[in-house]
């Protein structure tokens, strides 16, 4: 009678990969991305931090001709239902403020997330990044 053992070690790691695949983790919103520009604002670019807790960070930078000319911080928090991206400003460069929109989710990975601003039609792409650390300006900007 031939040894049924390496057959049945081989469905059973089969087996046993299929259940984890659908349990690995989903691409999150949380970590920091960065975007080189804003499409509805010339030269500007932004970083943006979700926390697990709710809460974002967000720095808007303002380049010409290879200089900072200006400068905006945001922060409040953030929620995800569905599709939909729905950040609440409570602080507008340090002052208390109240600012809501809400983003139709695009696209999420581990590395880009695009998302779209209704019905300007507006689409934000960032990139996950390390550090909440801007470049420099580009010369031509």
């Amino acid at each position: 009678m031939p040894n049924k053992t390496p057959l049945l070690l081989a469905v059973a790691v089969t087996v046993t990969l299929a259940l984890i695949k659908p349990l690995s983790a989903q691409p999150t919103m949380i970590g920091i991305w960065f975007s080189p520009f804003q499409p509805d604002e010339p030269n500007v670019m932004s970083l943006i931090e979700f926390n697990a807790d709710g809460t974002f960070h967000e720095e808007f930078r303002k380049c010409d001709k290879g200089d900072f000319v200006g400068y905006q911080t945001e922060s409040g928090t953030w929620t995800v239902i569905g599709d939909v991206e729905h950040i609440k400003a409570d602080r507008i460069n340090g002052d208390a403020a109240t600012a809501e929109a809400d983003y139709k989710i695009v696209m999420l990975t581990d590395t880009e997330r695009r998302i779209r601003m209704d019905p300007q039609g507006y689409v934000f792409i960032g990139h996950r990044v390390m550090k909440f650390d801007f470049p420099d300006c580009p010369n031509g900007a």
